[in-house]
């Protein structure tokens, strides 16, 4: 079994299944002299990575940490406050300053059509100095923002930078910023010189493996879901996922969901194709199976008839040829038998399927649609070339 085969990479990896402990520690040492001395000092660091790539994690466990251990500087009795601002839920800066103010004073309340983002930043400023606080702002998804406003960005990074330029010795910095965004395209669209009057620290996060995704999951399984699944699914789940956990987690959470609805104690692989087909942007439609030559369409009949019988996450490449045989011999189409491997590739191109070596063997997953669904749409469709009398090998 493929599960079998990858469990033996899995035994070597460091049973902590988060994986971001090395990230996390890079934060805490950007921030040090800002953990120490809050006011004393500021850090500006820019998170970069895909979508689920554990970025919301680290910050989560960074911010929550920090409020729970009350961190204050003894001398000047300045104590530390982080808020995490979702640019993505917002279409102006205005809207992000009038949000942090909130998160510090809940009482609170500006028009934001009569008010700037510079008045505002002078605000939150003010009640800052008023409460002794020094901010950190996790400024998440803000290529998001930078897209819509990259003018309004650009002045909204350097409103909270220069509260702490020109000052004396005996006045405190106010705010800390931490930036989250997919790549540093971002910063292409700013003014350079915002980022080379304090020093910027950039952290990258690459992808989650399969192991690791197959880690995660798992553990979240045995905590959170009451329904059988085979361990063979969680790893159907960690490779459709290609190293995005966040879709990994939510494909778990709605499968399980699916599997309550239709009243089933195990959760299968077709619930997985199931919910995958709704939360990812790639989709299987009829009219792109109408479009595709007749061996596609055998072929693909082939794998949804083999995992619908089987309720399999995985097919052995080995066991297809014999079965596209026996389609092609259905539906009068021996002419297209020598074709298989080329249609095997190309599909596999096209991102109907995919293919993983594991050791020796070759393993075939279908993900983007269940496969009982690809089946009848495919029979309905190939039902006039159908023989009467078929050949079944």
């Amino acid at each position: 079994m493929i599960s079998d085969s990858i469990s033996q990479k899995v035994a070597s990896i460091f049973e902590d299944f988060n994986y971001r402990d090395y990230e996390y520690e890079l934060l805490l040492t950007s921030f040090r002299g800002v953990l120490t001395n809050p006011g004393g000092t500021i850090a500006r660091v820019i998170l970069i990575g895909p979508p689920g790539s554990g970025k919301s994690y680290v910050l989560n466990n960074f911010q929550a940490k920090t409020q729970k251990r009350r961190i204050m500087n003894r001398e000047t009795n300045f104590q530390l406050k982080c808020v995490n601002v979702n640019c993505i839920n917002h279409a102006s800066t205005k809207t992000v300053v009038l949000e942090i103010i909130q998160k510090i004073d809940p009482y609170f309340y500006a028009n934001v059509d009569e008010c700037q983002t510079a008045e505002l930043q002078y605000i939150l400023a003010d009640i800052l100095l008023a409460r002794k606080v020094h901010l950190i702002v996790i400024f998440d998804n803000i290529d998001d923002l930078v897209e819509k406003e990259p003018e309004e960005v650009n002045s909204l990074i350097y409103g909270f930078q220069r509260f702490s330029e020109g000052k004396n010795d005996n006045e405190p910095n106010l705010f800390s910023q931490i930036l989250v965004a997919r790549d540093l395209e971002f910063i292409v669209e700013l003014d350079r010189s915002v980022f080379r009057k304090i020093i910027t620290d950039v952290i990258p996060f690459e992808p989650y493996t399969a192991e690791q995704t197959f880690q995660i999951v798992n553990t979240f399984v045995k905590k959170k879901v009451k329904r059988k699944i085979a361990e063979e699914t969680i790893w159907f789940i960690a490779l459709i996922a290609r190293g995005n956990m966040r879709l990994a987690l939510e494909l778990i959470k709605k499968a399980n969901h699916l599997a309550g609805i239709k009243h089933s104690l195990t959760i299968i692989p077709e619930h997985i194709r199931a919910v995958n087909k709704k939360l990812t942007d790639f989709h299987i439609t009829k009219q792109m199976l109408e479009e595709y030559p007749i061996g596609y369409k055998l072929m693909l009949l082939t794998i949804a008839r083999r995992f619908k019988s089987a309720s399999r996450a995985f097919l052995n490449f080995l066991d297809l040829p014999s079965l596209y045989i026996s389609i092609c011999e259905e539906y009068n189409q021996m002419k297209n038998a020598k074709y298989f491997s080329d249609i095997l590739n190309d599909l596999e191109k096209i991102a109907i399927i995919s293919l993983h070596n594991v050791e020796r063997d070759i393993f075939l997953t279908l993900s983007d649609i269940p496969a009982n669904q690809l089946a009848l749409y495919l029979e309905k469709n190939l039902k006039q070339k159908r023989r009467d009398k078929p050949y079944f090998l």
